[in-house]
């Protein structure tokens, strides 16, 4: 009978532990490595391009320069060379990934004295000339070619463009005339100046408080 008792005590304890492991609060388990992966990810952002590689929305932005455009790597100041000659696909998809924007308009006008050019305009001003040497009537987008660069007005809440040296539009004659070596005319577009290197573009007036209303390089669509 004592024995009996003596189990029926123990059988008792060995319940009430049971239920007691039961209800203690369980620990939450996170895979970290795939949701940094995830993170990653999402934040990355690569062009199929060897030149570039624009790594977040912040840290590349693009440079104005004669017969090109650069990347510039914000945080080290590396820069990347985008020369004329680049297919339409890729440049489109290079600036869009460092303007983190897509063209507002894409389009070929006909009537230029170079022959038909194709332009991407994106909302900071810049417009991307593209140029198609082959002569047959249709032509595939592959063969449009990189072939000069246009800045005009920039719409509200847009990032600035500009060269290396902060010349952009609004810059005026005299921080134009402390980088470069200009030449000005007055022609039918009005005060136009042209560098040694191949910058182009036109003042609004002849003193040197006169501002940058326009800024090209390479193939242009200009009616004088």
């Amino acid at each position: 009978m004592k024995h009996f008792t003596l189990l029926l005590l123990v059988f008792a304890i060995l319940i009430g532990c049971q239920k007691k492991d039961n209800n203690s609060p369980k620990i939450p388990t996170t895979n970290n490595t795939q949701d940094t992966v995830s993170i990653v990810e999402e934040n990355t952002e690569k062009t199929p391009d060897s030149t570039t590689n624009v790594e977040t929305k912040s840290t590349h932005g693009l440079i104005l320069t004669s017969n090109a455009l650069q990347v510039v790597n914000i945080n080290t100041g590396s820069t990347s060379e985008i020369p004329f000659g680049k297919p339409l696909h890729q440049m489109i998809e290079i600036i869009t990934n460092v303007l983190q924007s897509k063209p507002k308009t894409i389009g070929i006008n006909s009537e230029c004295g170079a022959g038909p050019l194709k332009m991407a305009s994106w909302n900071n001003g810049l417009t991307v000339v593209f140029e198609n040497k082959n002569s047959k009537s249709k032509i595939s987008e592959a063969e449009w070619q990189f072939a000069g660069w246009f800045v005009g007005s920039n719409s509200k809440n847009s990032k600035e463009i500009s060269t290396m040296a902060g010349i952009g539009i609004g810059s005026t004659r005299a921080e134009m005339e402390s980088a470069y070596v200009l030449s000005v005319s007055k022609t039918s577009l009005g005060y136009e100046f042209s560098t040694s290197s191949g910058l182009f573009g036109i003042f609004d007036g002849p003193n040197k408080k006169a501002k940058i209303t326009s800024l090209w390089s390479g193939l242009s669509c200009n009616f004088r």
